[in-house]
């Protein structure tokens, strides 16, 4: 659609700019609802940031894996031109494995600072899919991620690199955008009756695996991996209900033993 745009004479990747617009904003609702959760401000930007890092490194190296079978196939071309690698290597993220990131690294934050673990994921968790919503928005601006083809409902991404020009693709990308909006006004509400319960990061969890689950199957770009018949995503997906699942029948032989 518009991958990039120029501002002041200089051309800015537009996924780029709407990923910081929405971790402005996601940064702007925790810091609001901080005090009604007792986290300091410190330690929301802190742990913040260190999440930040571990989800670029996650969700790096998750694309990698998705895109390997590609990469091998051309490796040919790849060992003849080093410099084609470095788009790759640039570009392209997966959002699960930028999540486990920040969790990973924001969990690992609280755990050395001995914070309230409950109370700092009900703060966040609302702001997860608050800045996934604009990402997605970016997605769309960029072409990449974009859905299965369709002449009635689809959208054709002429300047994406990461889609056949003209082609109509169903526009996936704002389905999961508008997915997350309503995610996180619920969660917003959710994790303000129940704060300090723990209980508003498994919701999440939940929730958005039930939907990208779903979502998978209207998607129609390549790298994303695809393991007898099911995406890498919607296998995550299935993982991180068993987890949940398994969690709450453990808590509850607990309670009634």
């Amino acid at each position: 659609m518009y991958p990039i745009v120029t501002i002041a004479g200089r051309e800015v990747y537009t996924m780029w700019l709407v990923s910081v617009a929405g971790l402005l904003a996601a940064l702007c609702f925790v810091l609001a609802r901080r005090r009604r959760f007792g986290v300091a401000q410190v330690d929301v930007t802190n742990a913040g940031a260190l999440g930040m890092a571990g989800a670029v490194v996650g969700g790096k190296a998750l694309y990698l894996v998705t895109a390997a079978p590609i990469l091998w196939r051309a490796r040919a071309a790849l060992l003849a031109q080093p410099q084609l690698l470095w788009p790759v290597l640039v570009s392209g993220t997966v959002f699960y494995g930028g999540l486990f990131g920040f969790l990973l690294a924001a969990q690992g934050y609280c755990r050395r600072y001995r914070l309230d673990t409950c109370a700092f994921w009900d703060l966040y968790a609302p702001a997860i899919p608050l800045f996934h919503a604009f990402g997605r928005v970016g997605c769309f601006l960029n072409g990449c991620c974009h859905g299965i083809v369709s002449e009635r409902f689809g959208v054709a991404f002429p300047h994406a690199a990461g889609s056949a020009s003209g082609v109509p693709y169903l526009p996936v990308q704002l389905f999961e955008a508008a997915g997350n909006a309503v995610l996180f006004l619920a969660l917003a509400h959710f994790s303000a009756r129940c704060a300090g319960q723990g209980r508003a990061l498994r919701a999440y969890l939940a929730a958005y695996a039930v939907m990208r689950f779903a979502l998978e199957f209207l998607r129609g770009d390549a790298v994303r991996g695809v393991w007898w018949g099911l995406s890498t995503s919607q296998w995550i997906s299935l993982g991180v209900l068993a987890v949940l699942c398994a969690r709450r029948v453990r808590c509850a032989r607990r309670r009634s033993g």
